[in-house]
């Protein structure tokens, strides 16, 4: 942290002699919202409401799945379509675009920005055949060489240069890329584990390692090159039995991404073969080939744990919620190092959150749990130098599955980690969001209150009060801050009069006054 500038801490000083001393983090942190359901399948209008909701909670960029199959032709052929050029945008139907043109151009007029997440399911005639199940078959060992084409003809379109045919204006561009959701998940690839020399091997590292190298390069050529490209994106949890349908537990999966073995030595041998490694272990040959690897701007998570609080330390050592994050932190310093490469590449955590209930029965926590719970995640990821991004997963609950009855457990096997429930009442969590604050110690009478004004606008001094509230009676103002910071982050001591409740309140540039969660607090 730094300490504010003496001209601020005059400032805040004329503002009200309560005033206590206010510090600001001294790195960044962007705000990733994702709704694909909202942001890219709603009509436009629905579209548009959600943008500005979004814009008025304070969020930074929004990702979205860009799936492949909902592009490409014909992605229920197993043939590729004839005369089909692949990394020309104009060769896919236009209507398949739609969704994403739109998403840019609302997004670029409420200054909001892009993460396009590329990623499966894919068009069957780009999977090998073989899959055992059809609900696999759109990510069964996909082609690399047709998702590099896919990859280009994505970059190209929307390098900020592209206009559509018979259009007379170009696509904004985007800047912010990551490569494949949750490798990890065999919902997304297929398979996890593969059959050599008469041994179960994992398989997902191997596959993943080409589409990420394949698609840093297409993002390089089509007019990417100083953009944010993450890879990762990896599922916090898993199992360690093989089988080709079974998630892989992150660290493994790190680890045979980058062909070491548990104790961070390059593998040679079988063992690397196995992998798709270098065999002879060369550090300088597996840089050369998978550079994507070492140069990516970030390695992004989801450090989702959704039945207990984000302090929960799993022990299992290859899980990695948020409580544990430094074992990927961790492991990724030890696998650069072993190539002789020391960078901290950064975090990037791009989805978050947690399920309800209600409406969810199956969930253990409650909309006022969860409120607290992304209050305190919020804290503990500002807390993290490496971390550069926060996420929230949903704004409205999906529903329940309704192809299933009520008491099968599919019925509910879906997210209901909105801030607003499906029919649109806001969860406490809503206002939580944005307004973050955390009060994560006590020093006799003294409270430390850490929060954000996520909204902004952060270009100019926000001021913010502290208030307290006992047992009984009326809000009381125990102090007004006034500071900047890039993401509305700012941290204080407070005095507090006795046990009972603390908020934050912030007047918006609308003149509208919005408030915190109300945070218990106790004198001690």
């Amino acid at each position: 942290m730094i300490r504010a500038r003496p001209a601020l801490c005059a400032l805040v000083l004329a503002l009200s002699a309560l005033a206590p001393a206010v510090a600001v983090a001294d790195h960044t942190q962007q705000s990733i919202f994702q709704d694909d359901k909202y942001l890219l399948y709603a009509p436009s209008l629905r579209v548009n409401h959600t943008l500005a909701l979004l814009k008025d909670l304070g969020v930074d960029r929004v990702r979205v799945n860009v799936n492949w199959s909902t592009i490409a032709p014909d992605p229920l052929s197993t043939t590729s379509p004839a005369g089909f050029d692949a990394v020309n945008p104009a060769s896919y139907p236009a209507a398949n675009w739609a969704p994403y043109d739109r998403l840019v151009e609302y997004a670029a007029a409420y200054g909001i920005g892009v993460d396009f997440n590329l990623t499966a399911p894919g068009p069957l005639w780009a999977m090998a055949p073989g899959a055992p199940t059809a609900r696999a078959a759109d990510h069964w060992t996909p082609s690399s060489i047709a998702f590099l084409d896919f990859v280009y003809a994505v970059g190209d379109r929307y390098s900020g240069a592209y206009t559509p045919p018979g259009d007379d204006a170009t696509l904004p561009k985007v800047d912010d890329w990551s490569i494949w959701n949750e490798p990890n998940e065999p919902g997304w690839l297929a398979p996890q584990w593969r059959a050599y020399r008469g041994h179960e091997v994992l398989n997902s590292p191997r596959l993943y390692r080409a589409y990420a190298e394949d698609a840093y390069d297409s993002l390089y050529v089509s007019g990417h090159a100083s953009d944010t490209i993450l890879i990762g994106e990896l599922a916090p949890e898993g199992l360690t039995t093989p089988g080709y349908y079974n998630a892989t537990t992150p660290m493994p999966f790190l680890r045979a991404l980058y062909c070491v073995d548990s104790r961070y030595r390059r593998l040679t041998g079988t063992a690397a073969a196995a992998l798709g490694c270098p065999t002879n272990g060369s550090a300088k040959e597996f840089v050369a080939q998978f550079p994507v690897l070492f140069d990516a701007t970030g390695f992004a998570h989801h450090p989702y744990y959704f039945h207990h609080p984000p302090t929960y330390s799993v022990p299992n050592p290859d899980y990695v919620p948020l409580s544990d994050l430094g074992r990927l932190e961790t492991g990724l310093d030890r696998a650069f190092a072993a190539y002789g490469t020391h960078r901290r590449i950064p975090i990037y955590i791009t989805e978050y959150g947690y399920g309800t209930n209600p409406p969810n029965p199956r969930q253990n926590v409650t909309p006022a749990e969860q409120a607290t719970y992304l209050n305190e995640a919020d804290y503990m990821a500002w807390r993290n130098p490496r971390v550069r991004s926060v996420a929230q997963f949903l704004l409205y609950d999906s529903a329940p599955d309704t192809a299933y009855p009520k008491t099968n457990l599919k019925y509910w096997d879906t997210f209901q980690t909105g801030l607003e429930f499906s029919g649109g009442k806001q969860k406490p969590a809503f206002d939580a969001y944005r307004l973050p604050i955390w009060i994560p110690s006590f020093r006799g009478i003294r409270a430390f209150v850490w929060g954000q004004v996520r909204p902004g606008p952060h270009d100019r001094v926000q001021r913010v009060s502290i208030q307290w509230r006992g047992p009984t009676g009326a809000w009381r103002t125990l102090a007004r801050l006034a500071f900047e910071q890039p993401e509305g982050y700012y941290t204080t001591d407070v005095r507090i009069p006795g046990a009972g409740s603390i908020r934050s309140a912030w007047r918006s540039p609308g003149g509208g006054t919005y408030f915190s969660r109300t945070a218990p607090v106790a004198a001690r």
